[in-house]
């Protein structure tokens, strides 16, 4: 294997491992994420229920003279629990706009990118091996004509024309 078939495989490695290894790694990391909002939101909807059961607690409390005290005090526990619930909510859709949506976005586009650069590397490769496999097959064509011909200074010439344009082709 040439060194330049060897550049070519670890250069395809190195897109594969990130497409393969790196990207789902990023995905699981979104899923897990998405799992933890469904959670959190399931959580939301319990604490709402408490809620409101404190505030029936405090409002059957606070219809009797004896236990006054206690429906102050649960309608101030119900206070700040609601409060912790409103920035709990607000966390929550920041959590959601700033971070998932756009961890899924970049992966989105990551992908496109990673995927388009791949085959436009593998294109321009394959585009070269082939103009190098042109050259080099013209190349034998004349050595061929050359040997045992009397003309064999003139396609020395024109070797020495061709033999630049495979180093050119090569080397771009």
């Amino acid at each position: 294997m040439s060194r330049s078939d060897e550049v070519n495989k670890m250069t395809e490695n190195v897109y594969k491992v990130i497409l393969e290894q790196f990207n789902p790694g990023l995905k699981n990391f979104v899923i897990m994420g998405k799992n933890y909002e469904k959670a959190l939101t399931g959580v939301s909807l319990a604490a709402k229920g408490y809620f409101d059961a404190l505030v029936k607690l405090g409002e059957l409390a606070s219809d009797s003279q004896g236990s006054k005290e206690l429906g102050d005090t649960l309608f101030q526990m119900a206070e700040v629990h609601r409060q912790i619930q409103v920035q709990l909510e607000e966390v929550l859709k920041l959590f959601h706009s700033e971070l998932l949506s756009q961890l899924e976005q970049k992966l989105e586009l990551d992908l496109k990118y990673l995927t388009a650069t791949l085959k436009k590397y593998q294109g321009e490769r394959r585009s070269k091996s082939d103009s190098i496999e042109h050259c080099q097959s013209e190349l034998k064509k004349l050595r061929r004509k050359s040997q045992g011909s009397r003309h064999s200074q003139k396609y020395g010439d024109r070797e020495m024309q061709v033999t630049p344009k495979i180093c050119v082709s090569a080397s771009s």
